[in-house]
């Protein structure tokens, strides 16, 4: 699949939400690419100046003007990717070749991983910023909890490569598990 690039230090997974805001030519290019296709644009994160490996699929779900006359956009991440090869064009824009990794199954919430999606419930409810993107929240099923954390979680880029390559929760969900376990220590 050959997608638009837009390189970011965002980490978005899928199921996730986001604001962004347009400002450049290449980038406006970008998302009237991405509003004539249902493919969306590929959301990627740099490393130094060398775009990583992994990146999401992300679609546009809804767009603004904003007070300061740029343009507004609501996106969602849909499937993870890995790249296959990229380019830039003449204005700057990048276009990968990537494929389409499997995203991780809905997963039910084990009684023993309760405090995962509790505390998350929690740092939602004390930061109305995070949680403004999700309306009806899902924390029934664990992978949508650990993508939000990861995505929340100050980690380092090749944290979050990390992470994204995984087939399934279990990485994160034992990586949160230590997480929360010794932020409660602590306090």
């Amino acid at each position: 699949m050959r997608l638009p690039l837009f390189p970011l230090q965002l980490y978005l997974l899928p199921g996730g939400i986001s604001k962004l805001r347009i400002f450049e030519a290449r980038y406006t290019r970008l998302v009237k690419l991405a509003m004539a296709s249902s493919d969306g644009f590929g959301l990627c994160m740099k490393d130094d100046d060398k775009i990583c490996h992994f990146g999401t699929r992300a679609i546009i779900t809804d767009f603004e003007s904003l007070p300061d006359g740029l343009l507004g956009v609501t996106i969602q991440g849909v499937d993870k990717f890995i790249i296959n090869d990229y380019w830039h064009e003449d204005d700057g824009l990048h276009f990968g070749d990537v494929s389409l990794m499997d995203n991780w199954s809905k997963t039910e919430i084990r009684s023993i991983d309760r405090d995962v999606p509790n505390t998350l419930r929690v740092l939602l409810k004390e930061y109305p910023e995070h949680s403004v993107n999700y309306p009806t929240p899902d924390f029934e099923d664990m992978t949508w909890v650990c993508q939000r954390w990861l995505e929340i979680l100050p980690l380092d880029t090749t944290q979050k490569q990390w992470f994204m390559s995984r087939n399934d929760h279990r990485a994160a969900l034992s990586f949160l598990h230590g997480v929360i376990d010794e932020k409660y220590r602590n306090n």
